[in-house]
């Protein structure tokens, strides 16, 4: 489960959130945020799924490392990316 932590990181940085804006997102505390971000316990899986519900573009990525780009599932990386591609202009 510290995969999915790590992917919770990605999206908070990609999403420009601190703690606070992913608790409200989710309807977690502030306090369970904090210690799951510090290795204190282990994110459950009512957990996981209240994430993804709050990111929908990120729902299978958050849950299993994998894109599906077809179906509009991607990673804060692929999104980061198509947001500087699309700020690119032809020359």
């Amino acid at each position: 489960m510290e995969d999915v932590i790590k992917r919770v990181k990605e999206i908070c940085e990609t999403e420009g959130l601190n703690r606070e804006e992913l608790a409200a997102r989710t309807g977690m505390t502030y306090s369970r945020w904090h210690n799951l971000m510090n290795g204190r316990g282990t994110i459950k899986s009512e957990e996981i799924k209240a994430t993804g519900l709050a990111f929908k573009d990120y729902a299978y990525w958050l849950a299993y490392g994998e894109e599906l780009p077809e179906a509009g599932q991607i990673s804060p990386m692929t999104k980061a990316a198509q947001s500087e591609l699309g700020t690119q202009r032809k020359a």
